[in-house]
């Protein structure tokens, strides 16, 4: 406007002194310098405003992506460090005044689950599909402190298909106070913290770690009862320090030990061996959000109540940003006072080291891959796993091992939905605990609902 109130008061200034001849010419080349100089002021306002709209839309896209970020963390350590975990996708559950996850299901009960699909090509074995697992979850809350949660487990099909089905969690809660919590039933063995979350669309890798197959025997189920809860001891700087535990008596472990590991020992979820019941425990601290430390403990008997098991576990998570440490140790000694020869193993023990990477490229939110995903995320990750069993007396051939070198990459559209690709190398001494000396490639799709 500045520009323009100038202009005409030159537009007057040269009528004054122009001749007649000339006023004409010269009013008409003022109307178009006045013409041409709106013009250029019309073009930089829009274009000034053109900037603004998309350097906020810009901003509009980058906040929402770190909303959905900070939501998606908030589920993610909810469901990492929340040892209760409860209701999958769907639960109906509240726990401190925070709702888990929104409530679908039919009146107080809820519907969720998981399954997998996986491919596998070794040099030595047939490459072959494998509709590995499908799991379906219900729960339900019949009143504000009074809980039940299922886990049924078919896998490979089925027993007409060669696999199994059964029950792998059914327990039933009746809730005192956040720190401590009654509950009963076919419980997760709370030795680890891998056995706790062991559901496929939640880990990064198709295999479960040595560690997790041949010494704790995931997915690791008995009957028993006990207690669990949290609490927050507000020790010194570390105000958000979170403490959380599970301690519970269960059927326990049996004589089927040998020199491959501890899975054929799992106990039935109808009976005991004798009658004594074993004490299992896991203690969690997490000092901040992002890291957790686990302490887990075992002890039993078994073979006529003359011969005890004992296990001792640590495992910890802990993130920087994209990055993320998970490991776990576990050690078992299965002492035979009533045998004069070792007709079982007497040793166990292994571990894993894992790490993550999350990444996203901003050119592939238009394509396939982005389009319409609120958060979508690849994973570079690399683990090593070692196990070592001790020799069950089997012409004394020896003590077995076995470690695994894993590298994959996997994405994820959604946090539930993940689609893995690895390679895998073995090396095994002895007896082979799981792929031996093989080596080749696995992928993988899991779905969590």
């Amino acid at each position: 406007m500045k520009h323009m109130r100038l202009g005409i008061t030159f537009l007057v200034i040269g009528l004054a002194f122009a001749g007649p001849a000339n006023a004409s010419e010269a009013i008409t080349e003022q109307i178009q310098n006045l013409t041409n100089e709106m013009k250029k002021m019309r073009q930089d306002y829009e274009s000034r405003i053109s900037d603004l709209q998309a350097e906020v839309k810009k901003l509009q896209k980058n906040q929402a992506k770190e909303l959905a970020k900070v939501e998606e963390k908030a589920d993610e350590v909810h469901e990492r460090f929340d040892v209760d975990y409860v209701g999958r996708q769907n639960g109906p559950f509240e726990k401190g005044g925070l709702i888990v996850r929104e409530h679908s299901g039919f009146g107080n009960v809820s519907l969720g689950g998981y399954a997998d699909i996986e491919l596998e090509n070794f040099q030595n074995r047939n490459s072959t599909f494998d509709q590995h697992r499908w799991i379906i979850n219900v729960g339900a809350e019949i009143g504000e402190r009074l809980r039940f949660y299922s886990e049924y487990e078919i896998e490979h099909g089925g027993p007409s298909a060669g696999g199994e089905a059964k029950v792998e969690q059914a327990w039933i809660d009746f809730l005192i106070h956040d720190a401590v919590n009654l509950r009963a039933g076919a419980l997760l063995v709370p030795f680890g913290r891998y056995n706790l979350y062991h559901d496929s669309d939640l880990q990064d890798l198709t295999d479960r770690p040595l560690v997790n197959r041949d010494v704790i025997p995931t997915t690791w189920t008995e009957s028993g009862a006990g207690i669990w809860g949290e609490f927050n001891p507000q020790i010194g700087e570390y105000e958000d320090t979170t403490v959380g535990y599970e301690f519970y008596f269960v059927n326990g472990l049996d004589e089927g030990f040998s020199d491959t590991g501890l899975r054929g020992a799992r106990g039935s979820i109808e009976t005991d061996n004798n009658n004594q019941k074993a004490l299992v425990g896991r203690l969690a601290v997490s000092p901040a959000i992002g890291h957790e430390l686990g302490l887990s403990g075992y002890w039993g008997e078994f073979n006529g109540n003359r011969d005890d098991i004992t296990g001792f576990g640590i495992d910890w998570f802990t993130s920087w940003g994209p990055l993320e440490f998970i490991g776990e140790y576990a050690y078992f000694n299965i002492s035979q006072l009533e045998l004069s020869d070792r007709a079982v193993t007497d040793e166990a023990q292994g571990f894993y080291l894992q790490t993550n990477y999350h990444f996203w490229a901003e050119f592939l939110d238009d394509t396939f891959l982005g389009r319409a995903f609120d958060n979508p995320t690849f994973t570079l990750v690399g683990r090593y796993g070692w196990v070592n069993i001790d020799d069950d007396g089997d012409a004394g051939t020896g003590d077995n091992s076995e470690q695994r070198w894993t590298l994959g990459i996997n994405y994820r559209p959604v946090e539930s939905w993940v689609l893995k690709l690895e390679y895998q190398n073995n090396a095994s001494r002895i007896e082979a605990l799981e792929r031996g000396n093989d080596e080749g490639f696995i992928a993988s799709i899991a779905m969590g609902f």
